[in-house]
C-alpha cells in the first residue's frame, strides 16, 4: 500500500476519533447544563480544534522519521 494512502487513512481516522471523543466529552461534561445536543456539538467542535493539529503533527513526525 502506498505511503500517501496510509497517511490519508490515518488522518481521516484521527479526525474521526477527535470528533467522536470531543462529542462524548462534551456530553459528559456539559450535557446536563447545556442540553445534550448543544453539548455534543460544542464538544465535537473543540475536539476537532484540539485533535486535528495533534494528528497532523504526529503524522508529520512519522513521515519524516520514515524518510530518514
Amino acid at each position: 500500500m502506498n505511503l500517501l494512502v496510509i497517511l490519508l487513512l490515518a488522518l481521516v481516522a484521527g479526525i474521526a476519533g477527535a470528533l467522536v471523543g470531543g462529542a462524548l466529552s462534551g456530553l459528559k461534561i456539559g450535557g446536563a447544563a447545556l442540553g445534550k445536543q448543544l453539548a455534543a456539538q460544542l464538544g465535537g467542535l473543540y475536539g476537532l480544534l484540539a485533535g486535528v493539529p495533534g494528528v497532523v503533527m504526529g503524522l508529520a513526525v512519522l513521515f519524516f522519521m520514515q524518510s530518514a
